[in-house]
């Protein structure tokens, strides 16, 4: 028998509590929330109780004719912090399908309105959307290359920081030469733009903030729809419920996952502005977009969403948030002069490290077996680290995780 998995696993798990992990070889501390996807810990009673309530009332209905009572006010909470109030939200499994899905509603987006030629979309090197083909069409890591679904084109331009893609340093990209790019394939093409506000690959690297207002304009003058995947930095992972929102920027559609859910249950969503749902002819409140699929919007993924959002500002007016970001910018610092380290940069919750050169092009998977082996997981590959603490981790376990992680450095 074989299990198809990304990659080789190592222990069976026995039970999981806050922020640590119980398996064969040990406890564990999480340092990256799952992945990215646990903000509120493992032992969140509201969340789990709730769910609990209604797997047992409502576990699943017919589709065609009914929907759960909490639908809609689980949308307003999502589409309020998302600054989208008169916008539209699609509830689906997945990351990868939430991307999906706004990749389609930006190319049902331009149909409608009659721009049958707005079909290519730009994308950038080094980025990644999720694991489904449409998602890896659109991935700019190097693995993903060859994969390439029909339907649309893709345009891959450099990220506006310095990187290494396949062997070489790429030019960063600005503003400019993403117009550029733009007016040279004909603006009358291009349906979207797609990016991460902060890129995952390469130890979470921040989009400048006026760069991320010059792709606005850009996206305003072409009637270019302005995508952006939220569904590492969204439910205030950086800080705000949006990384955008702390540069006064905001997207037509953003893809939403992981942490809108608490990682208790499955569930995405595709946040869409006004702008977007306006050339729907729709009878309010229900917008026709033929995008369903079948565990979409059943009633314990959205009794997800409704409770994580609840503990999210319940954690975020007592002032817990905000203490811990300011803790982790502290033990960042501590740390930074670690000759091992080439870069290390928090942003909110996700801190991100890319280890000297010297150290070799798998130092950053080396750095994860060494914190794995004190009992720390953290994420590491080729020269890059990163880390997204729950936002319920204690200040006396993050600085015995920055501890560690600063031994397993020295040790390179």
């Amino acid at each position: 028998m074989f299990v198809y998995q990304s990659r080789v696993k190592d222990q069976i798990v026995g039970s999981v509590k806050d922020v640590s992990v119980h398996a064969e070889g040990g406890i564990y501390t999480d340092a990256i929330s799952g992945m990215f996807n646990v903000p509120f810990g493992y032992s969140c009673d509201p969340i789990k109780q709730h769910i609990s309530k209604t797997l047992t009332d409502l576990p699943f209905h017919p589709k065609d004719h009914f929907y759960s009572s909490e639908l809609f006010e689980t949308s307003e909470l999502v589409l309020k912090r998302a600054k989208m109030e008169d916008g539209g939200l699609l509830y689906v499994n997945s990351g990868s399908e939430a991307i999906e899905s706004s990749i389609a509603m930006a190319l049902e987006y331009h149909q409608r309105k009659g721009n049958t030629f707005k079909k290519k979309v730009i994308c950038r090197k080094h980025s990644y959307h999720g694991a489904t083909l449409g998602a890896h069409s659109i991935t700019g890591r190097n693995d993903f290359k060859d994969l390439r679904c029909s339907g649309y084109d893709t345009i891959r331009i450099n990220p506006p920081f310095p990187v290494v893609h396949e062997g070489q340093a790429l030019e960063m990209h600005s503003v400019a030469d993403v117009e550029n790019i733009i007016l040279h394939y004909g603006a009358e093409q291009i349906a979207c733009i797609i990016f991460e506000p902060v890129n995952h690959l390469k130890g979470m690297r921040q989009t400048p903030g006026e760069y991320l207002i010059g792709i606005r304009e850009l996206c305003d003058r072409y009637d270019i729809v302005m995508i952006t995947d939220e569904i590492v930095t969204g439910a205030s992972r950086t800080g705000e419920f949006l990384n955008t929102h702390q540069f006064g920027v905001s997207a037509d559609i953003v893809a939403l996952g992981k942490g809108i859910s608490g990682g208790y249950y499955p569930a995405s969503a595709m946040a869409t502005s006004h702008k977007i749902a306006s050339v729907f002819d729709k009878p309010e409140p229900w917008i026709p977009f033929s995008y369903s699929h079948t565990y979409a919007s059943n009633p314990v993924s959205i009794a997800a969403i409704n409770a994580s959002m609840r503990v999210l500002e319940q954690i975020e007016a007592a002032g817990q948030l905000q203490k811990l970001i300011t803790k982790t910018q502290a033990l960042c610092q501590e740390i930074a002069g670690n000759e091992r380290i080439a870069r290390i940069e928090s942003h909110g919750l996700l801190i991100g490290i890319t280890l000297d050169s010297s150290l070799g092009e798998q130092a950053g998977k080396k750095l994860g077996g060494l914190c794995f082996e004190r009992k720390l997981i953290i994420r590491g590959e080729e020269d890059w680290a990163c880390l997204a603490p729950a936002y319920i981790m204690s200040e006396e376990t993050l600085s015995d995780v920055f501890e560690v992680l600063n031994e397993s450095i020295s040790q390179l």
